[in-house]
């Protein structure tokens, strides 16, 4: 199939698209190409796309079997004819969002001592860098963020937390991230921002493609 795609079916009205690509901004931009690519063709059996790391969700209403019969053969066929690209930063909206963070969490001398790098440094390096939000997830308002220095990388916690409070910035992994709201959760917690991420009338703060910066108070 072009772009080497692999089709799984998740469930009669539900199938998920993989890249079989390394999570990374390379796979980031061909997600939200291929996502712009599904919201074009205003198909009215179209329900949700939800874009992941290296894989984009699909999800129709019962009349797409009106005219069609399978969901993995018809997206077989449109994508073996579609062409989508790997978009440039410069042709997303890239939204900038600057957001202040105090360094002051619970495993900040955890992580400073795992990674070896003093915590003055780390914070320098977690506070430099320009973090692209690759997906929403695991909680309403919760931002995936890639571009994360690799000198941070650090394991999730072996036994999560029964509670992380609301507003923890945190490290799991190769990746950073905020909680928007009180919750169970096995990141290792470097700071706090007091900035609101998720509300019921605005929904989520950020959104799929904004860039990040985070800004010591």
């Amino acid at each position: 199939m072009q772009n080497a795609l692999t089709l799984s079916i998740l469930s009669e009205k539900a199938i998920t698209v993989f890249l079989n690509k390394e999570i990374g901004l390379a796979s980031h931009y061909e997600v939200i190409s291929i996502r712009k690519s599904l919201e074009a063709q205003n198909w009215p059996w179209l329900i949700e796309i939800v874009p992941s790391y290296n894989s984009v969700s699909i999800f129709v209403d019962s009349c797409f079997y009106n005219s069609h019969n399978s969901l993995i053969v018809f997206f077989e066929d449109w994508f073996s004819k579609i062409s989508f690209f790997e978009n440039s930063p410069s042709l997303d909206h890239n939204l900038f969002k600057e957001i202040p963070v105090k360094y002051e969490g619970g495993d900040l001398l955890y992580v400073s001592n795992y990674c070896q790098i003093p915590v003055n440094e780390l914070i320098q390096l977690h506070s430099s860098s320009t973090y692209t939000v690759a997906m929403i997830g695991f909680l309403p308002g919760f931002p995936y963020l890639l571009g994360m220095d690799a000198r941070l990388f650090v394991p999730r916690k072996s036994s999560p937390r029964l509670k992380v409070t609301k507003g923890s910035v945190g490290i799991g992994g190769f990746q950073t991230g905020i909680y928007p709201s009180d919750s169970p959760g096995g990141w290792q917690i470097i700071g706090t921002t007091p900035h609101e991420l998720f509300d019921l009338e605005q929904l989520s703060y950020l959104s799929i493609g904004d860039k990040v910066k985070f800004k010591p108070i």
